[in-house]
């Protein structure tokens, strides 16, 4: 059994599942894209540290990520419902810190507010 080869299956898997890119993830994980690309290929493996964080990281666990095949037939290539994009938008979310989400919930009240304002302009 080739663990690399299902290992990075799966994150490739639970990547695509998230609508997240290689540099998306790279940049959450803090992990080199060139080198996630590796992994998601099974050329190549990684530290158990490493492997924690995504398991982690995808709400799933370590045994998981390593020894159960992922079934990629089941990703659907196509615009990404508003499901997927609430999946998408707490992924990021979860790798936050404090000050980070303080600046997306500031943000998110401020765009309320436009768009209320900009109803209620059209409106007049």
């Amino acid at each position: 059994m080739d663990y690399n080869k299902i290992i990075g299956s799966n994150i490739r898997f639970e990547r695509q599942k998230r609508n997240l890119t290689i540099d998306e993830l790279s940049e959450i994980l803090n992990i080199a894209p060139g080198f996630l690309g590796l992994i998601e290929r099974g050329q190549r493996g990684t530290s158990i540290k490493n492997l924690c964080r995504i398991a982690s990281f995808f709400s799933i666990s370590l045994d998981t990520l390593i020894t159960c095949p992922a079934d990629e037939s089941m990703i659907v290539k196509e615009e990404p419902s508003i499901e997927k994009k609430r999946t998408t938008i707490l992924t990021y979310i979860s790798s936050m810190d404090e000050q980070e989400l303080d600046f997306v919930i500031g943000t998110m009240k401020n765009f309320k507010k436009y768009v209320s304002n900009k109803e209620e302009k059209e409106e007049a």
